[in-house]
């Protein structure tokens, strides 16, 4: 069962600690607040995420939550044809082909070039609820770890109302689709894949050796540069 629950600007009376509603009523009432420009903490294949629509107002939300600098944020979709459709700009090369094809959905992030100098970051992954959750959000959600900047994602219900209790008051109302504790897991492998080159910029869930060996599988596909997928 999945529990839907709200923080409203760090106060006491905004359905903190109390479920307001569950299964399809959850996951329909945190489509309203990301309709209305909110975010959710979501649970993901490997940490809770937060996130929203992908608008630049909520990507800084979500900053301004995690106390860090805006920036860029991790686009989740369903498949990765969605992620063509939605994201016409990025480039697939064949390495980023191969690396969907082995591990997608699951817990690799390729980061694609898009015209950006950071790029974009993209995902498929498999967790059922955020999978319902893009159904009723438009296929697209603009995601990352549950976390205060520097300190560890949250995995459990417990660690999930312990970032949102330093919830300001200028956050407005933030949700969270409570899926229960999640097993534990390394959050997901960071990948950028410019050109021909596959460079690995955070191992997690899947391994550099899984990464690199799968590219090197292929007698068409790029070679990790610089020694970047040990």
């Amino acid at each position: 069962m999945v529990k839907w629950r709200e923080w409203a600007g760090g106060s006491e009376a905004a359905g903190r600690g109390r479920t307001l509603a569950t299964d399809d009523d959850a996951l329909d009432r945190a489509a309203v607040l990301l309709d209305a420009g909110g975010v959710v903490a979501h649970p993901t294949s490997t940490v809770y995420g937060l996130g929203g629509r992908p608008r630049p107002e909520v990507d800084a939300r979500v900053a301004a939550i995690k106390g860090r600098p805006p920036g860029p944020l991790i686009r989740l979709a369903a498949s990765r044809d969605a992620l063509i459709e939605a994201l016409p700009g990025a480039r697939w090369t064949a390495a980023a082909r191969r690396l969907a094809d082995a591990f997608w959905p699951g817990p690799l992030t390729l980061v694609l070039e898009d015209g950006t100098d950071t790029g974009v970051a993209v995902r498929v992954d498999p967790h059922p609820v955020v999978r319902r959750l893009l159904d009723r959000a438009g296929g697209l959600l603009t995601s990352t770890s549950l976390n205060v900047t520097g300190r560890s994602p949250a995995r459990t219900g417990r660690e999930v109302r312990a970032v949102l209790s330093e919830v300001g008051s200028g956050a407005g109302t933030v949700g969270w689709l409570d899926a229960g504790d999640l097993a534990g897991s390394a959050p997901s492998t960071l990948v950028r894949v410019t050109g021909a080159a596959a460079e690995l910029l955070r191992e997690g869930a899947v391994s550099a050796a899984d990464v690199a060996r799968t590219l090197s599988a292929h007698p068409r596909s790029p070679h990790p540069v610089g020694g970047s997928c040990r």
